[in-house]
């Protein structure tokens, strides 16, 4: 990238001059699952047992959300990190517990995002834990789409975040 120019140079492409330019870092899991040699996927992301999270490169280390090497149709979300969370605490508690670990977990996910300063659109989706297959994948008929940006999907959209945040720090 060029910032004096405003260009971004390619190597299968045409340069790009612009105005604005959103350059985003090549995403991988964090330099701490790096280094330790969690990111054992292309020295990338993280392979997890789905049905837990737990690391295949580290057992009793459980890996969450946008580091993990995601299954086929699961998205990176804020929303689906939280989900891997939950999975991986109930099954982290039966374990202390001496209790069978949840052969069938679910996770959901919505995202919601803001097109405008009042307006919103989301896509949401369903995954169950495919035992056989020992993955995630999205339910036939889950998903949903906004067909219209809306105020009403603003409203949802900031519960959800109070949810999430809840969630999350409390």
């Amino acid at each position: 990238m060029d910032g004096a120019s405003r260009t971004v140079k390619f190597d299968v492409q045409d340069d790009v001059k612009a105005e604005v330019l959103n350059v985003l870092p090549d995403m991988r899991a964090g330099q701490l699952a790096v280094q330790t040699g969690l990111a054992n996927a292309n020295g990338r992301w993280c392979h997890v047992n789905f049905l837990n999270f737990e690391s295949i490169a580290a057992p009793h280390v459980h890996v969450l959300g946008d580091a993990i090497q995601v299954a086929a149709g699961m998205p990176k979300s804020a929303h689906m990190a939280d989900a891997h969370a939950k999975v991986s605490a109930a099954a982290i508690v039966a374990e202390l517990q001496g209790l069978e670990i949840d052969p069938h977990p679910m996770l959901t996910n919505v995202c919601m995002s803001h097109v405008d300063d009042s307006q919103v659109i989301h896509v949401a989706s369903v995954h169950e834990y495919v035992p056989t297959q020992k993955t995630f994948r999205t339910i036939g008929g889950s998903g949903s789409v906004s067909d219209v940006r809306s105020d009403l999907e603003a409203k949802y959209a900031e519960a959800w975040a109070r949810n999430i945040w809840a969630d999350t720090l409390m």
